[in-house]
């Protein structure tokens, strides 16, 4: 059985930081309009809905989209953790510390706080200004299990932008600048993920050459 766990890409209602182009779907051709087939172009920002970053996003000598192998978007030792948090409450290594081994076995690791759930559709604000995300700490010490190919979260940003920005992105240096490249995935669906164990999951993105982002659609085998 597959599920998806990724959100749909809405141009009425983005989930996108305001000083961001919403999603347009353009039109080119319309039956309504006498043509003779609906065609469209789309625009839209790398980093919009549920997406992942590639290395070059912070890592001016990492990995782009393209880059990659497309088996490398495959994932089949997956770990989903249950790691409730409220607004801007970081994930730190304390909390990650009990799954330690698992998730040094593990090639993806995804993290559910509960924060997109309750937040990404009633307080939209809330959701892209207050993400949990990781501690510096918490990252370092992912980023350095060899295994560890993705780490995905259902919040906007692995790290909170407001705190991190003025401090040069630490999180995603941490995950991205290291020599062995890896994924982030980011606002993904992880409460659609919680009835049956994950035997493999895919994130395909759009193969569009010089990206440093991509929205996916996310697939989990259970």
């Amino acid at each position: 059985m597959y599920v998806e766990f990724s959100y749909p890409i809405d141009p009425q209602n983005p989930i996108l930081d305001g000083k961001l182009n919403p999603p347009r779907i353009i039109k080119r051709t319309r039956f309504t309009d006498g043509q003779s087939s609906n065609t469209s172009y789309i625009e839209l920002f790398a980093h919009t809905g549920t997406h992942i970053d590639m290395p070059w996003h912070f890592y001016e000598k990492g990995w782009k989209i393209n880059d990659f192998p497309i088996k490398d978007f495959v994932f089949e030792r997956v770990l989903l953790l249950d790691l409730p948090r409220m607004a801007s409450q970081e994930i730190g290594i304390i909390d990650l510390e009990p799954f330690k081994e698992r998730i040094q076995e593990s090639d993806a690791l995804l993290v559910n706080t509960g924060f997109g759930k309750a937040y990404r559709w009633n307080h939209p604000e809330t959701y892209l200004t207050a993400t949990p995300g990781f501690s510096v700490e918490a990252a370092e010490i992912l980023a350095s299990y060899k295994n560890l190919r993705c780490v995905g979260v259902d919040f906007t940003s692995v790290e909170n932008l407001q705190k991190n920005r003025p401090l040069g992105y630490p999180v995603h240096h941490a995950f991205l600048d290291r020599e062995q490249p890896m994924i982030l995935l980011e606002d993904a669906n992880l409460a659609a993920l919680q009835a049956s164990p994950i035997k493999r999951i895919f994130l395909f993105p759009l193969r569009i050459e010089g990206l440093e982002a991509s929205p996916v659609t996310a697939v989990a085998e259970i």
